[in-house]
């Protein structure tokens, strides 16, 4: 019987790059949809899932699958990669019906049907994979030193289809206060049980290996019992609405990571004191993203634990979440992992992770320090910028990978050297240079505040009131302008009569806080002697025209 050879089109390398070309597809979709984002319906929801579920997800179906071939020495056969391919059509598939049922929200009544669809389709090829790689954690040996890691994505994986099948069900309409309810549960068992405990997973790992350190305490199996037992608390906390239940399972998540983190910083601080080029855009990347983590789910848990059972009254920390911790992880990663995986020996791995960490610290800067004044902002346009600076030091990963590329190949065919430095040295500089231009942007706006008298005192009870009624609608306030009497009490009604959140900010300093579809809020602006000016203060909004005034008579 003649021996049959592996073909060409499914050889392991072969096979990586197929199922990794659907992360470069949706990061380019991500930065186009970014760039056009104020055209496209609910683009807030779209830009998120675009990133969610096109990048982040299709990456850890990618490497989940690599390091449990490479943590249990366990090489699939080559049979079994048309497979996992179809697994991954099949879950892009689900993710392009999941989004255009959300983007046809305007025009189709029932576009829920094919966010449904797409959703199932989603659940299933997560739960197929997790199957597959159950598989192949029940049949390595138990002495495996990284049995741990592969079990944590093995309940990465059954824990998406659980938050898709939220996810679904979030798409039809809910009440307010059961929608608000199952958005918690779905951000838990997606962020903090499918991203979270993947990223456990793989950190245990590659944390020491991108810090390059050694001596590192394995502590993965506390942490990853820590971690699943406080998502399944925190999210049927968050269902049955008992802020005590949600807030202490949150609390337990936190420590799972803090018992993680503990190990990893006694490391950091060695290479503190003496970190020759060992800290890097990589390095710091996941070290900061874990502090984001920590430090989002701590303070939401506090915030639930007081809310006791109206937590649908907290609102989610999902932008530190996404970007502070899943974008900046993600990036940071794979600033390591390509250049590493390419191989071709010390040279041409050097060349390759140099580009990718070329203004590495000055870009970090930008992220991290950008994103907490992005948040802080008043001023529209100051929001903007910041955002504009802190999407554009990721995008920075797209050409920088590029040119990873180019120069590790050319050191692996010896068209080039990249000779070790001798005296290698970490570039503080980059930071001060970041501070300094986001000093100078903040300085050119005047401070992060919006500046502007209150025009308005506390009233005293003897004066008259008049009440306004104000929509936010489409990308406008309706009245957008209201007369008033000198010296009278001002109350305003808002609601959000639009698809998309809104709020409304007065120069007094008095605000609405964000609100949803249907929501209402009642702004007491006190006793109004003078001209008062009022906007949204949602990135891009004011800029659109969602300006509000009072003009007293």
């Amino acid at each position: 019987m003649s021996q049959q050879f592996p073909t060409k089109e499914w050889r392991s390398d072969t096979w990586h790059r197929k199922a990794a070309r659907p992360v470069t597809v949706w990061m380019a979709i991500f930065l186009v949809a970014g760039v056009t984002h104020l055209w496209i319906p609910e683009y807030r929801w779209v830009l998120i899932h675009i990133f969610t579920l096109g990048v982040l997800t299709n990456s850890i179906v990618l490497w989940s699958q690599h390091f449990t071939e490479k943590f249990l020495r366990q090489r699939l056969p080559d049979s079994a990669r048309p497979w996992q391919l179809r697994r991954t059509y099949l879950l892009n598939a689900g993710i392009v019906v999941t989004i255009l049922g959300e983007v046809l929200v305007y025009w189709w009544e029932r576009h829920w049907i094919l966010t449904q669809i797409g959703a199932a389709a989603v659940a299933v090829a997560l739960g197929w994979h997790a199957v597959v790689l159950a598989q192949q954690w029940l049949r390595s040996e138990k002495s495996k030193r990284f049995r741990t890691a592969v079990f944590a994505y093995v309940l990465s994986g059954f824990a998406l289809p659980v938050g898709a099948v939220f996810g679904a069900l979030l798409s039809m309409g809910l009440p307010d206060e059961l929608h608000l309810q199952l958005l918690m549960g779905h951000t838990v068992i997606n962020l903090g049980g499918f991203l979270g405990l993947a990223a456990a997973g793989s950190l245990t790992v590659l944390f020491p290996s991108i810090w390059r350190i050694n001596g590192l305490k394995d502590r993965s199996v506390p942490m990853i019992w820590l971690l699943s037992i406080g998502v399944v608390a925190a999210t049927v906390g968050g269902i049955l609405d008992s802020g005590l239940l949600a807030g202490g399972g949150l609390m337990v998540y936190a420590a799972g990571w803090i018992v993680g983190f503990q190990a990893w910083l006694t490391n950091v601080l060695d290479v503190a004191k003496d970190p020759r080029d060992r800290i890097t855009y990589p390095s710091a990347s996941i070290l900061l993203a874990v502090l984001w983590l920590i430090g989002a789910v701590v303070f939401y848990a506090v915030q639930l634990i007081a809310a006791g059972s109206e937590i649908y009254l907290v609102d989610l920390p999902t932008m530190p979440l996404l970007i502070g911790f899943a974008a900046q992880l993600l990036i940071g990663v794979m600033s390591y992992l390509l250049p590493t995986t390419m191989g071709g020996g010390p040279a041409p791995k050097r060349a390759g992770l140099a580009e990718l960490n070329r203004g590495g610290l000055f870009r970090l800067t930008l992220i991290n320090l950008g994103f907490i004044f992005w948040q802080l902002a008043d001023n529209s346009w100051l929001k903007v910028v910041l955002s504009v600076l802190v999407f554009g030091s990721f995008a920075a990963f797209v050409p920088l990978l590029l040119r990873s590329v180019k120069s590790q190949k050319a050191v692996l065919l010896k068209e080039k050297d990249f000779p070790r430095p001798e005296q290698p040295t970490t570039p503080w500089g980059q930071v001060t240079a970041g501070i300094a231009v986001l000093a100078l942007i903040l300085a050119l706006f005047g401070g992060l505040k919006e500046t502007g008298g209150t025009a308005a005192v506390a009233p005293t009870g003897t004066e008259e009131v008049t009440a306004v009624d104000v929509r936010a609608v489409g990308m406008a306030f309706d009245p957008a302008v209201v007369e008033v009497p000198a010296g009278n009490q001002v109350i305003i009604t808002l609601t959000n009569d639009d698809a998309q959140a809104h709020d409304l900010k007065m120069a007094s300093g008095v605000q609405s806080g964000r609100l949803a579809e249907g929501e209402s809020m009642e702004m007491d602006l006190g006793v109004v002697s003078a001209d008062m000016h009022g906007w949204c203060t949602i990135a891009g909004h004011e800029i659109q025209g969602m300006t509000f005034d009072v003009v007293v008579v």
